[in-house]
């Protein structure tokens, strides 16, 4: 049990969301066959990988079309490898990954997309960082729009004509476990309108954690894993006034047969808290908005805003800590050329707040200001605290 200020929330061992999903068939192989020649003394063919899955959740199952069969890194029935007939040196077999990509399922209500964690995704333990979870969650968000309203399209056609884009307000991120490099992460992603104001986007991620199995060889042990679990605010915003809109109400009817209902990743208490400013003494480093760091809407990518306001933790707080978790309120927008800074200090607890009891824990928190702006209502462009873990 987790406690923020004063919500209070369960961790879920398999969320809400993904209760309908088949955790507990066998992952079906899928194979790939390469020929390549082979270096001097090469042994035989290579080794596969296989695992079964196995779920200890206790939620209502529902059917469905969803599997985690593209969650399989290597194959287990790869055919042999034809060999050019004018050369008798025979080939080997290079297993390659391969899996599904995208898929809508629970009755096209949920978007299913899964990613490689790649060399550049990673930090020196090998392990996916907060701002990796947060560009795939992102990349799966936009590729769900598009799955439903066509390609490179972001939002629905009335939207559109009314110049109007969606625009996130608020992220709250957690994790459980960190994929590695060369893991396949499936992200799930599904969406819930809140009148005509506002709608929900929530997340699950999972993947295949694979060990050496400790019988001589033996296939590795493997086992579905949590990566954790994301929920959002979404408002539509007019490009041409740079400022909230109400969402058309035929998008919100539209909205009856792609969203789905009642299943908040976070669980049904879940609520929003205020955060805090940060302090006279907080640590602070500064960014320059370059051409890069902006999408298609003419502002700075949520994902690199993440980075930013990671970059001014203290060294010492990555060394003996990791990061767990974030909340991030997006108030304002920053443009090519702005300088930002990021400030960042541990959090004041307030008497009472059975947060100072937990040793093992700690929360830090967190502003992007622009510089040059004396006014703190208008200077500031994101707010955020994150929650870090004794090593």
């Amino acid at each position: 049990r987790h406690t923020t200020g004063t919500r209070r929330f369960d961790r879920p061992t398999v969320h809400p969301s993904i209760a309908s999903m088949s955790m507990s068939s066998a992952l079906a192989p899928a194979s790939a066959s390469l020929a390549v020649r082979p270096r001097a003394n090469t042994p035989g063919r290579p080794s596969t990988i296989r695992g079964s899955q196995t779920s200890t959740s206790s939620v209502r199952r529902r059917p469905s079309r969803c599997s985690l069969a593209p969650l399989r890194a290597i194959a287990t029935d790869a055919k042999e490898a034809e060999v050019d007939a004018n050369d008798d040196t025979p080939a080997e077999v290079l297993e390659v990954p391969e899996w599904h990509s995208r898929a809508l399922v629970r009755d096209g209500r949920v978007f299913s997309e899964t990613f490689p964690v790649r060399f550049d995704e990673v930090g020196a333990d090998k392990s996916a960082t907060m701002r990796t979870v947060a560009s795939m969650i992102q990349e799966c968000a936009c590729n769900h729009a598009q799955g439903i309203w066509g390609r490179a399209q972001s939002m629905p056609a009335d939207m559109l004509k009314d110049n109007l884009v969606w625009v996130c307000t608020r992220l709250h991120l957690q994790i459980d476990s960190y994929p590695r490099w060369g893991d396949q992460v499936q992200v799930n992603t599904w969406f819930e309108a809140q009148g005509r104001l506002a709608a929900r986007r929530d997340w699950s991620l999972y993947y295949e954690d694979c060990r050496p199995s400790a019988v001589k060889d033996a296939e590795p042990e493997c086992e579905i894993k949590p990566v954790g679990r994301a929920t959002s605010v979404w408002v539509a915003f007019n490009l041409a006034k740079r400022r909230m809109a109400r969402i058309p109400q035929a998008v919100v009817d539209l909205f009856q047969n792609q969203q789905l209902c009642d299943e908040p990743v976070m669980g049904p208490d879940y609520a929003v808290v205020k955060l805090p400013e940060t302090g006279p003494d907080a640590h602070v480093a500064a960014f320059q908005v370059r051409r890069r760091d902006m999408d298609m809407n003419g502002h700075v990518n949520n994902v690199v805003y993440t980075e930013w306001l990671l970059e001014g933790v203290p060294e010492s707080m990555w060394a003996e800590h990791e990061l767990k978790e974030i909340e991030i309120e997006f108030r304002a927008e920053a443009t090519f050329g702005e300088t930002v800074e990021t400030r960042c200090d541990a959090e004041v607890y307030e008497e009472g707040d059975a947060r100072a009891d937990e040793k093992h824990v700690k929360h830090m928190v967190h502003q992007l200001m622009k510089q040059g702006d004396e006014n703190p209502k208008t200077a500031e462009v994101v707010r955020a605290r994150t929650y870090w873990v004794k090593k």
